[in-house]
């Protein structure tokens, strides 16, 4: 039967509706007609409690497997399953993909994970057992070791018989061939296959211009490798090139999601784990080591105008424009470290490009910095009416952000440099570090122009 593609929005509020009045049919008939991928994205909207109550409205063993795979969240599919019997539990991990049952299995409460375990059978503990001897986010960590391959000595004939025979149990993508110690040694397309010779070799008409990835590559590098040759699927060999298993698009993408929303979560000062955290208390924990940073940063911002007090008692027009300066500056940072961070992350440059990187911020502060130094100076002479004063902003304005553009351009590059994540180069601090700076040179610049000019301001 063809499931109906679902309008998300409406269907969560009728699912919550239905549990609220305890209609559990209602609710089987309703999630029985979707997509697995749309029960899953209604899953993912309702309340904890909400979801439970959908998940065993599901009789369809195999339909509820397809849901909980395609959920983003491995820690919500932890959740569900350990409302339910490990039994069943064990049997919907086994209906899934390998890998997403691993990533699932580690989600598991310890004791309950144990129990899900220990009612596999012993090809699928041995399966369960390969992937967990990698990181979970290399190239084996995400793998799924459910491919196909054959072997180069066959013939075309002997490898079509082999190819009918597995695909009543497994989907195939790609046909790779192997020697007999399990060297991958390329792929064979369906359409040579069906084209050649019955009685030819496999080895013969194999492509062996074959890009592949080991096992402990990094995800993101395999994701970048995928997305720069555009592939659907790609083996992976251990340090030996013997072939372990596959990485298709689909688990790139959840990479790509994953990392993105890592990245952006980073930059703000918090964590992914703020989205599901139902304690207070874990959630200041996320937010607050920047925040307290933000805090000492603005404390210094405090302490930098007590320095330059008799500065501001002798030219009260100065205060007019601190808030101006801090924004300006502090925004131009984080613009220039977000444009950083993410052409870091999506591989837009290599080694050498980081000079090309460099190059284009200098431009750019130059000619942002330029921009609103005119800005600056224009308004200082519209709302003050003093020249001095008006030089002194376009300078400020010109210096602090032409600075500040080029640390929220560099401070990526540095930790990426000494192999730290880029987007630990948070907003909050970058926000601070940039208001403090400001400050000191608006007051700096001003302080100057009073005492060795003779200016009044």
């Amino acid at each position: 039967m063809t499931k109906e593609h679902a309008n998300t929005g409406i269907i969560v509020q009728t699912v919550r509706k239905f549990i609220r009045k305890e209609a559990i049919d209602n609710v089987r008939n309703i999630l029985s007609k979707l997509h697995p991928a749309d029960i899953a994205k209604v899953i993912q909207n309702l309340a904890p409690d909400e979801r439970i109550y959908a998940i065993k409205a599901l009789k369809d063993l195999p339909l509820k497997a397809e849901a909980i795979e395609y959920l983003d969240d491995y820690k919500i599919a932890a959740m569900l399953l350990e409302e339910l019997s490990p039994e069943e539990a064990a049997k919907i991990l086994q209906n899934i993909s390998i890998d997403k049952a691993v990533d699932i299995l580690e989600e598991l409460n310890e004791e309950f994970a144990d129990k899900v375990e220990s009612l596999f059978d012993e090809q699928f503990k041995n399966e369960i057992a390969s992937l967990l001897k990698y990181p979970e986010d290399s190239a084996g960590g995400i793998m799924n070791p459910d491919f196909f391959a054959i072997d180069k000595d066959l013939t075309v004939e002997e490898a079509l018989e082999e190819i009918r025979k597995a695909s009543k149990e497994k989907k195939i993508i790609y046909v790779y061939v192997v020697d007999k110690f399990g060297h991958l040694i390329g792929v064979v397309t369906l359409r040579a296959l069906i084209t050649a010779d019955r009685n030819e070799k496999i080895e013969n008409i194999t492509n062996t211009n074959i890009i592949s990835v080991r096992t402990d590559m990094d995800q993101e590098e395999v994701a970048k490798l995928v997305e720069k040759y555009d592939l659907l699927c790609v083996p992976v060999v251990d340090n030996k090139n013997r072939l372990v298993g596959i990485i298709t698009v689909d688990d790139i993408i959840d990479v790509i999601r994953e990392e993105t929303t890592e990245d952006i979560y980073k930059l703000i000062g918090t964590s992914g784990e703020e989205f599901e955290e139902t304690k207070i208390i874990n959630i200041i924990k996320y937010r607050a080591p920047w925040l307290i940073m933000s805090l000492i940063g603005e404390s210094i911002s405090g302490s930098v105008l007590k320095f330059f007090d008799g500065t501001l008692k002798t030219a009260i027009s100065l205060s007019f424009f601190m808030p101006l300066i801090m924004a300006l500056g502090g925004n131009t940072g984080q613009q220039s470290q977000t444009i950083v961070v993410r052409a870091l992350a999506l591989g837009k440059f290599d080694e050498h490009g980081i000079w090309e990187i460099i190059r284009r911020q200098i431009k750019t502060a130059i000619s942002i910095g330029t921009l609103f130094a005119i800005l600056g100076f224009a308004m200082a002479m519209v709302f003050q009416r003093n020249f001095y004063l008006a030089l002194v902003v376009g300078a400020s304005l010109f210096i602090s952000m032409f600075l500040s553009t080029m640390i929220g351009a560099l401070l990526p590059l540095g930790l990426k440099k000494l192999n730290v994540d880029p987007a630990v180069a948070a907003s909050p601090f970058i926000s601070a570090m940039n208001d403090i700076m400001g400050l000191l040179i608006y007051l700096s610049i001003a302080t100057f122009t009073i005492r060795y000019f003779g200016v009044k301001l």
